[in-house]
């Protein structure tokens, strides 16, 4: 008898939308393309989750998702392999996903009544899995939704810069006291003098211990973020909010390699714009797409900066037409 092989059953909305057989040992899942299981949402990373298997079961791990993967409504902390069991039920955005170790073994039936015997290969019917518990705002996005150009510094799309103050020296006496020889251990005098150079000191020492903190659009200075971009040739509009420009930066490395993709045009216009564009292909036209986006009066974007983008980041043999829709 063949080995059975796991499945992931995917839900949205209380429906099933795709059954996915996990042949390797390791599936990502989450937005880009390159994932073993793409989930085209908002609310879900580029690279969310990953499920790897071992000899002694599966694993669920959130690769440090921005919105968290969550089982039983507890948020998993990220990089934190947790099992899966069979029929274990977890959520990454909208998304409720179920995972099967092997099709469900055929049970006896009680006498009198007949068995299935399809049964055991039929998946599990959508009222199997639990509903996501969600606002009901997030289970009802259109195709083309409003994203909010500046989101709130607590909101989970935006997170707050981390910072890391810079440590002060505190007296009555300096701590470089202890650098030097016994006798100078009590000197009033040389301990408040010192103090004066550990006030300078320490802080650019602390700077320099973590200077990478500079180079990440994530945590960098606002006042650095257009010396970043510039590193990457990329153009931006001075008065963009901030957090668009630091999403932007944080993900434009990865969405150069999907440059000329239905993907990552969608992708671009999303950061750029604040607004989640609807990509179709021309069913008359051949080598032509359609872009069809929901926009409101008080959005900020104008069509100048919709098709700047559009062909910086289009094939260069491809042509297109535009549609802005108001809201």
């Amino acid at each position: 008898m063949a080995e059975a092989t796991p499945q992931l059953i995917v839900q949205l909305e209380g429906q099933t939308v795709d059954t996915v057989a996990i042949t390797t040992e390791t599936v990502t899942l989450g937005r880009a393309p390159g994932n073993g299981l793409v989930l085209p949402h908002p609310l879900v990373s580029r690279r969310h989750a990953e499920i790897r298997l071992t000899p002694s079961g599966a694993f669920l791990t959130d690769l440090e998702s921005t919105s968290g993967t969550f089982i039983n409504g507890v948020r998993l902390l990220p990089n934190q392999p947790q099992p899966l069991s069979d029929g274990a039920v977890f959520q990454i955005g909208p998304f409720m996903l179920a995972y099967r170790a092997a099709p469900p073994a055929m049970t006896p039936e009680p006498s009198g009544t007949a068995a299935d015997p399809d049964a055991a290969d039929q998946p599990p019917s959508d009222a199997d899995l639990p509903a996501a518990d969600l606002p009901a705002e997030l289970w009802e996005l259109p195709p083309a939704m409003a994203l909010p150009l500046d989101p709130a510094p607590t909101g989970e799309l935006s997170p707050p810069r981390p910072r890391l103050p810079a440590q002060r020296a505190t007296g009555p006496h300096s701590a470089y006291l202890q650098d030097l020889p016994v006798v100078y251990h009590d000197n009033d005098f040389l301990g408040r003098y010192l103090l004066i150079f550990e006030t300078i000191w320490e802080p650019l020492e602390q700077r320099q211990d973590y200077i990478d903190m500079y180079f990440d659009p994530r945590t960098c200075p606002a006042a650095l973020l257009p010396w970043l971009a510039s590193w990457l040739e990329l153009a931006f509009d001075q008065g963009w909010p901030e957090a668009r420009l630091r999403h932007l930066l944080t993900e434009i490395v990865e969405l150069y390699r999907w440059r000329g993709t239905r993907y990552g045009l969608a992708r671009i216009l999303e950061l750029c714009t604040g607004l989640l564009p609807e990509i179709t292909e021309d069913p008359v036209q051949p080598f032509v797409f359609h872009v069809r986006i929901a926009i409101s009066g008080d959005s900020g974007v104008d069509r100048r900066l919709i098709e700047t983008l559009i062909q910086a980041h289009k094939p260069a043999h491809v042509g297109y037409t535009l549609e802005l829709r108001p809201v």
